[in-house]
């Protein structure tokens, strides 16, 4: 593979003084009296000839002083850079005179670009039409506006035909048609097999124009390879998605979940992952790792350890083990690992060719489970099978207990006598999400099968009534959600698990209840059902 560009450990240190007269004090006290900043440490990339390569980073990361390095306006401290042919920075505002004509500009220009007076003759009206600037070429440029003097300087910096081109974020020039100009004429160079630079802090430009990338952050190279890869890791930092610590991590090593298989059985779901876990030596270091599953709307979340199968890693879980996580939710699937003094790393496990096995209907299925790969990861959605109506009517606290009355029914499921069903009742504690079950009392209720707008079809849901009481000295401190569960117990013998919906604020405590040690309070605001409780002070 030709090289057009090398660069090879380059460092440029800059010295940071606290006043402009720091240098001259430092000589004259042989104190050091500045620091050290290092717009670029150690960084190494090769540029194959022919290829569209983007350099990505946020502003400050030192994207710039590498070009300026690579076209020798400035020189490193130290490392060495191999430029292979002619080399054009299209930063479409250097090199423009003001007081001069566009006319005059383009000669000017092209002279700092290393072409002659004849070289320009044979290239101005290819540069004049390319620009648009007609009339307005024979005009001084202080008289252009910015997007006229951006047009005139890409105009230029593109037709002058150099075997290197370097982007310095410049194709939001001018206008729409101008910008669609600009990239056909990028795409042109590409054709040619051309050697572009791109650099931006835009991973979709990088994205759809380059095939390889390079991130650089705070003046070190994080990564270079594929350039949708290197774009999407940059783009899960910029979002807030990922630290840079879980970026490190997570291509620091060969990763990748090659199959997915699940069941349900009569003591639940059961799910197995088997998959890869390589440092850049090959070598496997699963044992170091936790696969996590998070629930992606609480929080929670359950880790197993990897344990060794052919060459990579298995991981099982069961709701037998973990009880009540595998409810109605969206999930993610992340690698953690626990490093020295407490730190921590998770990221995201690559599932892209991850062989999905769907199992036959098992007569014990209580949700739907849907597996599938978004982004390249492993996500889980788990569905009720049915539809649960529900409503709580009525919250009262009386002598420390917490009273809840309401009903629950599925349409179409029959229910003439309190055997046919059965109910729970969970509160989870949202910080360590410990659960606490209570018992649920069904009673007989006429008000829905006399309400016709729930019951079209004249089926009976006689018992749907349910009543809970929660003693509120057994609960901890903190903020609760609730989950009613609801379990057919004949046909089809579905069981739905739902958050508890509370809307009916005018029935329910309008003030906190207060008790000798805490205080309790009734929220809900998004009509879901929460209970806080508080120690007085």
């Amino acid at each position: 593979m030709d090289i057009a560009v090398s660069v090879k450990d380059i460092t440029k240190k800059y010295s940071l003084y606290k006043d402009p007269w720091g240098p001259i004090k430092e000589v004259a006290t042989r104190k050091k009296l500045h620091k050290d900043f290092f717009a670029l440490l150690g960084v190494t990339l090769d540029f194959p000839k022919g290829e569209s390569i983007g350099i990505l980073g946020k502003n400050g990361s030192g994207k710039s002083t590498l070009l300026k390095i690579i076209t020798g306006i400035t020189e490193p401290t130290s490392g060495k850079v191999d430029v292979q042919g002619s080399i054009v920075f299209l930063d479409v505002s250097s090199g423009i005179d003001s007081e001069l004509s566009g006319y005059d500009n383009i000669f000017m220009k092209g002279t700092l670009l290393g072409y002659t007076k004849q070289d320009m003759l044979t290239k101005i009206d290819d540069i004049i039409e390319f620009s648009e600037l007609g009339e307005f070429i024979g005009q001084p440029v202080k008289n252009y506006s910015s997007g006229m003097k951006a047009k005139l300087g890409f105009a230029i910096s593109v037709n002058v035909d150099p075997d290197i081109l370097i982007v310095d974020e410049a194709l939001a020039v001018g206008d729409a048609s101008f910008q669609k100009k600009c990239m056909a004429k990028m795409n042109d160079f590409k054709l040619q097999g051309k050697t572009i630079i791109f650099v931006s802090h835009d991973n979709h430009a990088i994205e759809s124009f380059c095939s390889k990338a390079a991130w650089i952050h705070q003046g070190e190279l994080i990564t270079y390879g594929d350039a949708k890869f290197v774009g999407s890791m940059y783009g899960e930092f910029m979002s807030g998605r990922k630290p840079i610590e879980s970026i490190l991590a997570e291509i620091q090593y060969e990763h990748a979940i090659n199959q997915v298989a699940y069941a349900t059985k009569e003591n639940g779901f059961s799910l197995q992952i088997t998959g890869i876990l390589r440092n850049q030596q090959r070598k496997n270091v699963h044992e170091r790792f936790q696969l996590a599953i998070r629930d992606d709307r609480t929080g929670e979340t359950i880790m197993e350890n990897l344990s060794s199968a052919n060459q990579g890693f298995t991981v099982d879980f069961s709701e037998k083990e973990f009880p009540l996580f595998f409810k109605p939710g969206k999930f993610s699937f992340w690698l953690h690992e626990e490093l020295a003094e407490e730190k921590e790393v998770e990221f995201s496990i690559w599932a892209g060719n991850a062989a999905i096995s769907e199992p036959p209907s098992s007569g014990y299925d209580r949700f739907r489970y849907h597996f599938n790969v978004q982004q390249n990861n492993l996500q889980l959605a788990i569905e009720n099978i049915e539809k649960v109506e529900q409503q709580v009517n009525r919250i009262w606290i009386e002598d420390e207990l917490l009273h809840i009355d309401g009903i629950a029914f599925v349409r179409g499921y029959e229910t003439k006598s309190p055997d046919d069903l059965a109910m729970k009742f969970y509160l989870t504690e949202l910080n360590t999400f410990k659960r606490h079950a209570f018992p649920v009392t069904i009673s007989e209720t006429e008000e829905i099968t006399e309400n016709p707008a729930y019951n079209p079809q004249g089926k009976v849901y006689n018992f749907s009534r349910f009543q809970v009481a929660i003693d509120l000295r057994q609960l901890e401190i903190g903020s609760f959600e609730s989950h009613l569960s609801y379990i057919m117990e004949k046909e089809p013998q579905h069981q739905l698990l739902n958050l508890v919906w509370a809307s009916k604020a005018s029935e329910y405590p309008a003030e906190p209840y207060s008790a000798s040690a805490y205080t309790a309070h009734i929220q809900t605001a998004n009509k879901y059902l929460r209970l806080e409780k508080r120690a007085k002070l």
